[in-house]
């Protein structure tokens, strides 16, 4: 039986699901014992204390989220070599902004693992804590809101245009992922307009549905990356067809394998 050539299809399916797992997982945990989101909005003291009270959960259930940034990253490389289309200008910005989305993620989420705790540390000093309530508030503003957030959605919207773009033009992964995916990305722009004024009415229903919807996005994708795993030809959730520009040459010599939509 031939065996199919070696790629990171599997490795990228494998780090996807992580990634989302993650992410939710650490959003459910800081739910949970902090209060997130809505302890964002409460004044710094009250955010001190419960960040205080619960150091031992809150504090490395962040440097978890942090590592999410780190495994956006990894996931926009791998993907790059995936498409098996670097030379196509969406591949390249896919890699360009899905690495500056992971970094301004991991920015963001990284200040509650060593800047806030010496805030917190620093206002129990009642002679330092206006001072530290007020870098507090200043840091949650340039590397929570403004990199954190408003950047990072930017960047990510742009990642998640892009790649589908290049899975579009240049793969065998389903069509109706792809259009998900497009469908996808505006949410992820629209989403980084809160810190610069747009309503949270308007947004609310955007996160609610929109990042469950994309973790849904994330979790197919990496099963048909699996299911793949360098098949040259390959059905995906219903669609056959495998663009193979500056291929043409190429495939009829390599065994593809070919399987079934389920």
């Amino acid at each position: 039986m031939p065996v199919p050539p070696r790629t990171p299809d599997r490795a990228t399916a494998v780090v996807l699901i992580l990634h989302i797992v993650a992410m939710f997982a650490g959003f459910a945990v800081l739910g949970g014992v902090f209060e997130f989101p809505e302890v964002l909005r409460y004044p710094a003291p009250e955010r001190f204390a419960i960040f205080a009270e619960n150091e031992a959960i809150i504090r490395p259930t962040y440097w978890v989220l942090t590592m999410t940034g780190i495994t956006q990253i990894l996931i926009s490389v791998l993907l790059y070599h995936v498409v098996r289309a670097q030379s196509h200008i969406s591949a390249a910005l896919s890699l360009i902004f899905g690495t500056l989305a992971g970094f301004c993620q991991a920015l963001g989420f990284g200040r509650w693992v060593i800047l806030i705790p010496y805030f917190v540390t620093e206002a129990a000093d009642p002679e330092k804590a206006q001072m530290a309530a007020m870098l507090e508030g200043a840091c949650n503003h340039y590397a929570g809101m403004l990199v954190g957030e408003h950047l990072a959605n930017i960047c990510w919207g742009v990642w998640l245009a892009s790649i589908c773009i290049v899975f579009l033009n240049g793969t065998n992964i389903s069509r109706s992922l792809v259009g998900y995916g497009l469908a996808l990305s505006p949410v992820l722009f629209l989403l980084a307009g809160e810190q610069i004024g747009v309503s949270g009415e308007v947004l609310d229903p955007l996160v609610d549905f929109g990042f469950p919807l994309l973790a849904v996005w994330h979790i197919l994708l990496a099963v048909q990356l699996w299911r793949r795993n360098g098949a040259e030809e390959y059905a995906g959730l219903g669609r056959t067809e495998w663009v193979t520009r500056g291929r043409a040459g190429t495939c009829h010599d390599r065994p593809g394998l070919r399987l079934n939509p389920a």
